[in-house]
């Protein structure tokens, strides 16, 4: 079965350990084990150790890290790179650890290992190391005795593999059964080798008339087996090492069904080494000769090679300078190290004949002791003679002693002494501060200063306007004395810092200074200019936050206030604690908020009110900061890196719309480059209105007041009193008459003599459209009159009784049946009605629902 052919491998695979240690001279050593050369099953863990030791004599900062080779490798390792601190003789461990999917394709991926230290150690790191993983199929695979199987002839592993040299050939033959109910056609791939090292055959097949024709796959009745045949033949460029390639077996009939087998092979080093040393430039005279080493690897292994130079002749006049002491040579692959040799004895040159002759050779050594066919290449430099022209320079010497002779005389005797230059002209510092009373500092070098005669100094604005009075100092005396504590003077060089200036102002200035020289021959004026520079003003106090509390606030006041005030009495401790709560603290007029920046130049603040059509509803008020927070600010405001004050009253309580401006004088006056701020449109919105009181005769009614009327007796006046809780500009309106009211007031009224009704209704109306409305009903009306119902229900009765008394002496009931519909109708309950009708005469009659006018006690807004 193919799934234990596949344990049979994994178990026989072992974690291998490797020692890599560097030569002598290196000073890190690098220790890799389970470094992949065994295989593992896709979905398990590969864990590598890596050790590292420094045996140098420094301490050094190692980084450890993977770098990918094939695709993948990386993202199953979660920490692919770590860092060690080293000391002198110390060593660590670094763990990598892989987790391969389970999805992972079997086959070989390559990556490797790199040791760096290139801070410490440049010149041998990085190191690295090739390595790989061979990840095997799953070790779930089973495969179902009807499902087919192969196996391969020779049978090879990881402790047996098949050795094929270059240009070899290994024959494998895979043997397949179908074991299946049907025909089956399969088919071998190969991914994992080149396309050029292996070829696969199937079976010959036969067609009609003896014909044969060249298959693309094995085709297998039930039952049956055959044998695929896969040959694979190195090129003659395949590297040495081992070679793990998958095979997998397609079935036509089973598409999805896994079919694998591992080749375990092995490609034997070969060891074929051509060098050659080649003269570039062999013939110098004063230019160094030029050599090329050439080391050609015809193998299929990796060399390292060690060079070494050495002189042949008695005398050693020649240094030699190879490119790098170490060849690495690649399989297939040519290196030219370049050798540079160097005539160093001058003297030794010859100077007529036809050269000199140095000899020395290039020693080849493999640190690995692999053969080398030519370990020792000789070279030959010719050192060629003098010209004759080489004597000129003792004739140049000669002119050049008369030059200078007529120098010396041209420089005592006609020489125009220089005039004074200005080197250098400098400010001290780029920007000064006006707050901290800074003054220009300036800084020059003056050259040939024995010359100066005076010295001017202006201070000039960007555009070339004078800012400052010029300054005059006079050299005729030496360096003037104003200037001594600042200029110290080296030979004919004067050096000045830290020169004050009368640059006081805030503003940019550019120096300009002027070297007038003494009198005499060949003088010159010198001038030069600074860099700009600026005197940076006092910082202005800036408003960066002008807000109200709050963009909306509620009227307070009125009755509403009152409630407040007082406490309700009779009630527990809880029941306080949850009016208390319920009735959060509201302001009764503006707040409003500011940031100020730089307040330590702050004089004064001023704060005007007006309403959106600019007219002034609070007049300007000063907040006079000289002396530091005013009284009335302490509790309200806070200074830090700024001045913050939080709901400062405005005293606007009355409803409207308002905007605030804030002004901030700075000290030293008003800056009118300092522009107010405004706050956003702060409304104040009126209380809702509420109906407190509207009574008759001092007392509360319904909506409705029944007067009965008497014969021979006067209707009494009635008075009709009301109290609305609103704002002041709140339309109070009793309807039909008299019209607009007070918010508080009464009236006296006459009702009608006779039986009517009047309405009466109390209208109250916001400037925002809230309303309110309460409405009356006074009715007047006759006690002494009959009610219909009562005269409905006496008829009745009487009917009934005549319909009892027919019945009991025979007669016939009325055929249209109305006295029986009146018997019908009646009941004991109107009867009963009927009785006590006399008695609640003098009562008000009772009203049914649909006898009463509506109610309009609550708000509404249009």
């Amino acid at each position: 079965m193919l799934s234990k052919h596949l344990d049979s491998h994994i178990t026989e695979a072992k974690v291998s350990s490797s020692i890599l240690h560097s030569t002598g001279a290196k000073p890190l050593f690098v220790i890799l084990s389970a470094s992949g050369k065994d295989a593992v099953s896709a979905g398990s863990t590969f864990v590598l150790s890596v050790t590292v030791g420094n045996k140098g004599k420094q301490s050094a900062v190692i980084e450890v890290y993977i770098e990918e080779v094939s695709s993948g490798v990386r993202s199953w390792c979660n920490s692919g790179r770590e860092y060690l601190a080293l000391g002198s003789e110390q060593s660590e461990e670094v763990v990598f650890k892989f987790d391969l999917p389970v999805d992972t394709l079997p086959g070989t991926y390559s990556y490797i290992v790199v040791v760096d230290a290139h801070e410490h150690y440049p010149e041998d790191t990085p190191i690295r190391y090739e390595q790989y993983i061979q990840v095997l199929p799953a070790t779930n695979d089973i495969v179902s005795s009807s499902e087919p199987t192969f196996i391969l002839q020779p049978v090879t592993s990881s402790t047996n593999q098949a050795v094929i040299q270059q240009g070899g050939t290994l024959a494998v033959q895979v043997l397949v059964q179908n074991r299946g109910d049907r025909v089956d056609r399969f088919r071998l791939v190969c991914s994992d080798l080149p396309k050029t090292w292996f070829s696969i055959t199937y079976p010959q097949g036969f067609q009609g008339a003896g014909l044969i024709f060249q298959s693309d796959s094995l085709n297998l009745n039930p039952g049956e087996c055959g044998v695929i045949m896969l040959v694979i033949t190195p090129g003659m460029d395949a590297l040495s090492g081992k070679y793990v390639p998958t095979l997998r077996l397609y079935s036509e009939n089973y598409p999805n069904l896994i079919m694998l087998d591992l080749v375990y092979l092995q490609v034997p080093p070969r060891h074929l080494l051509q060098t050659e040393l080649r003269s570039i430039i062999n013939r110098v005279r004063t230019k160094p000769g030029l050599f090329q080493l050439q080391l050609t690897n015809y193998g299929n292994t990796r060399r390292q090679i060690s060079l070494q130079v050495k002189n042949l002749d008695e005398l050693e006049i020649c240094s030699y300078t190879l490119e790098q002491f170490q060849g690495f040579v690649q399989p297939q692959e040519t290196v030219g190290i370049n050798l540079q040799v160097h005539p160093q004895k001058w003297w030794r040159r010859p100077l007529i004949g036809g050269g000199r002759i140095v000899n020395f050779c290039v020693d080849l050594e493999d640190p690995q002791q692999l053969p080398i066919p030519n370990n020792s290449l000789p070279g030959v430099l010719v050192w060629e003679a003098r010209p004759l022209w080489q004597l000129l320079p003792f004739l140049f010497l000669g002119l050049l002693g008369v030059g200078a002779i007529a120098y010396l005389i041209w420089w005592v005797l006609f020489r125009i002494p220089p005039s004074p230059k200005i080197v250098e002209l400098y400010p001290e510092d780029s920007t000064y501060s006006a707050l901290n009373s800074d003054v220009v500092h300036l800084g020059w070098q003056i050259s040939d200063v024995n010359r100066l005669q005076t010295l001017k100094i202006v201070g000039l604005s960007v555009d070339g306007t004078p800012l400052t009075r010029p300054e005059v100092y006079d050299f005729n005396q030496g360096v003037p004395t104003v200037l001594q504590p600042f200029c110290t003077k080296k030979q004919s060089s004067l050096i000045c810092r830290q020169v004050r200036t009368s640059a006081r102002k805030s503003a940019t200035y550019v120096f300009e200074m002027t070297a007038l020289p003494k009198p005499g021959r060949g003088a010159v004026m010198d001038t030069s200019k600074t860099t700009p520079v600026a005197i940076v003003p006092i910082p202005q106090p800036s408003i960066v936050v002008f807000s109200s509390t709050q963009p909306i606030y509620q009227e307070v006041g009125g009755q509403e206030t009152k409630d407040k005030s007082q406490k309700p009495k009779g009630r527990s401790q809880k029941s306080e604690s949850k009016t208390e709560e319920s009735s959060k603290p509201v302001d009764d007029e503006i707040r409003l908020n500011w940031s100020v920046t730089h307040p330590e130049q702050l004089q004064s603040l001023q704060i005007i009110g007006r309403t959106p059509d600019n007219l002034i509803v609070s007049p300007v008020k000063t907040y006079d900061l000289s002396q530091g927070i005013p009284r009335e600010l302490r509790r309200l405001c806070t200074v830090e890196e700024q001045l913050v004050c939080q709901k400062v009253k405005t005293g606007i309580k009355k409803p409207g719309s308002y905007v605030f401006a804030l002004k901030a004088i700075p000290k030293g006056g008003e800056n009118d480059k300092l522009e107010p701020k405004q706050t956003e449109l702060i409304k104040i919105l009126p209380r809702p209105p509420r109906i407190l009181k509207f009574t008759i005769n001092g007392k509360p009614v319904n909506n409705k007041y029944l007067i009965p009327i008497k014969k021979d007796k006067k209707v009494l006046p009635l008075t009709l009193s009301w109290q609305v809780d609103a704002s002041d500009s709140t339309q109070v309106q009793l309807l039909p008459a008299p019209g607009s009211v007070p918010l508080k007031g009464s009236i006296s009224l006459n009702p009608d003599p006779k039986p009517s009704s009047m309405t009466l209704m109390l209208q109250v109306t916001t400037t925002t459209g809230q309303q309110q409305v309460r409405s009356l009903i006074i009715e007047t009306y006759d006690p002494q009159a009959q009610d219909p119902a009562v005269v409905a229900a006496a008829v009745v009765g009487q009917a009934l009784i005549n319909a009892q008394k027919a019945a009991s002496d025979g007669q016939k009931i009325p055929a249209d049946g109305q006295n029986v519909d009146a018997f019908h109708q009646a009941s004991p309950q109107e009867d009963e009605e009927d009785s006590n009708s006399d008695s609640d005469i003098k009562q008000p009659p009772i009203l049914f629902p649909f006898e009463q006018s509506p109610q309009f006690d609550r708000s509404s807004t249009k």
